[in-house]
């Protein structure tokens, strides 16, 4: 598996996780197999089907407040 095909998979389960099917893999602030401190404006996830955390800018996180 190439570095661009399992970025486009990671990309993929975040499309699912955060609820937003207009995410790119240039969205994609980081990602890392070790948790992810995420910055100011950005939210931070684990996608437990790669086994990776993941973080993006707040603004691209489509999901509901609870």
């Amino acid at each position: 598996m190439s570095l661009r095909s399992l970025e486009s998979a990671i990309t993929y389960a975040a499309r699912q996780h955060f609820n937003n099917q207009k995410l790119r893999v240039k969205d994609l602030m980081e990602w890392s197999s070790v948790e992810i401190k995420p910055e100011e404006g950005e939210v931070a996830a684990f996608l437990p089907l790669h086994g990776v955390w993941v973080a993006i800018k707040s603004e691209h996180d489509k999901r509901k407040a609870a």
